[in-house]
């Protein structure tokens, strides 16, 4: 197959992503983007710094180390494209090609620009499936008739937006979106939402995918600081979509929404329904 390259942004996901690849044998390599707060740890010997806005440098770079497929993991900043940097040639001939500057498109035209290389930019969940949950209620309290309309109204609203490339995420009450991601990104978006229901604490979180996820770039993500951010900022419940949303370290995640009195769910085919049984456990694949 030829060696893995990581292009590796902020977060946890480019360790596990390195780990679970090293795990099955791969020999891969990080290509750290300096404009994140990417850090290489253990795997010092394993990372090539790179800039986000050196494409021809990225591109070189690949040709050397003759690696044959990317993975593309961890947070970039997207308010980085205002910040005025400077971009190569090639990067700016890419941005060139693009319909719009939303994220999709621009990552659409860097994976062409590998593709001419031979270079296959592949699965965000090939090395990450033990972070997608099955269907379910993963915290103990049941959701009352209300609770399952803002979850199943958000979902709706959170996919749309995501449809639409604007973000993945909304937060709701009483069946009304209160605050919509977009270039601010998660954590300001919960802040901004639990500002305007504070008092009652029943804002609902709502997190998705696409209809039609490009499983190669930018599948939506939350972890311990998602939970944090909700409990700092009043927001009482989480839903995210099943097996298209990652969990960084699932049972952290779910201990720290238990212990705190939050609600966390994914939703599933079966809609409301699938949330309305008993508390799921994590699968012990999972752990």
């Amino acid at each position: 197959m030829g060696r893995l390259g990581i292009i590796a942004g902020g977060g946890e996901l480019p360790h596990i992503g390195m780990n679970e690849a090293l795990a099955s044998g791969e020999d891969p390599l990080f290509l750290g983007l300096k404009e994140s707060d990417f850090e290489p740890r253990e795997h010092a010997k394993r990372t090539i710094p790179v800039h986000i806005t050196q494409i021809g440098k990225i591109l070189k770079t690949i040709k050397q180390e003759k690696l044959s497929r990317i993975l593309m993991l961890g947070k970039v900043r997207k308010d980085l494209l205002f910040q005025g940097l400077k971009f190569d040639l090639k990067a700016l001939s890419i941005l060139a090609k693009t319909i719009n500057r939303n994220d999709y498109p621009i990552f659409l035209a860097i994976a062409d620009e590998f593709e001419t290389l031979g270079v296959k930019v592949i699965s965000q969940k090939i090395y990450l499936k033990s972070l997608l949950l099955p269907e379910g209620r993963y915290t103990p309290k049941r959701f009352d008739k209300d609770e399952l309309k803002d979850i199943s109204f958000g979902m709706s609203y959170a996919e749309k937006m995501a449809d639409l490339d604007v973000g993945q995420m909304v937060v709701v009450c009483d069946e009304s979106i209160i605050a919509v991601e977009a270039v601010e990104g998660t954590d300001a978006t919960i802040r901004r939402g639990g500002e305007y229901t504070k008092k009652k604490g029943t804002a609902v979180v709502c997190k998705s995918a696409k209809t039609k996820q490009d499983e190669r770039f930018d599948l939506p993500t939350i972890g311990l600081q998602t939970l944090e951010v909700m409990k700092e900022s009043g927001c009482k419940t989480l839903c995210i979509r099943e097996g298209e949303t990652l969990v960084v370290n699932p049972e952290e995640v779910i201990d720290y929404a238990t212990k705190n009195k939050l609600n966390f769910a994914v939703y599933g085919p079966n809609g409301t329904r699938g949330l309305s049984g008993s508390q799921k456990k994590i699968p012990k694949a999972y752990k």
